[in-house]
């Protein structure tokens, strides 16, 4: 699809190097993660590790929000915010996921996958990226 055919959020969502992810404590109160989005069967996808705190939040509540972000997960004022619900993906899909963000972000990848590589050695392991969360956005 070239830019022309994408809708505003396609656009910007694309080529947004990150993007703040947010979530929904039991109490309300919201999370917010950047991450790394790639274009996924209609949504927006990222990896994670399966017992991440992101995860444990989606699984009792499907609300998302992205927007785009810094990579500290600062949002300039102004930024549009993405509505939309999350899914959890694994297995072949969670691979697919994690191929589009090696292709988008090589070096990125490249380096984290080191630095994940040093902390098993380590001892240091939190738990690989074995699953992605893909974001579909309310029309």
């Amino acid at each position: 699809m070239n830019a022309s055919e994408m809708t505003p959020a396609e656009r910007e969502l694309s080529a947004a190097r990150y993007v703040s992810f947010t979530t929904w404590r039991r109490d309300g109160r919201a999370v917010a993660t950047p991450v790394w989005v790639v274009p996924f069967e209609g949504g927006w996808a990222f990896t994670t590790g399966g017992e991440a705190g992101k995860v444990k939040r989606l699984r009792r509540d499907a609300r998302a929000t992205l927007q785009v972000c810094d990579r500290r997960g600062r949002v300039s004022d102004g930024a549009t915010v993405y509505e939309g619900a999350a899914i959890l993906l694994d297995g072949a899909d969670a691979e697919r996921v994690a191929d589009a963000v090696r292709n988008k972000y090589r070096i990125g990848w490249a380096l984290l996958s080191g630095w994940t590589r040093l902390q098993t050695i380590l001892g240091r392991d939190d738990g690989i990226a074995d699953r992605a969360i893909k974001v579909t956005l309310h029309a």
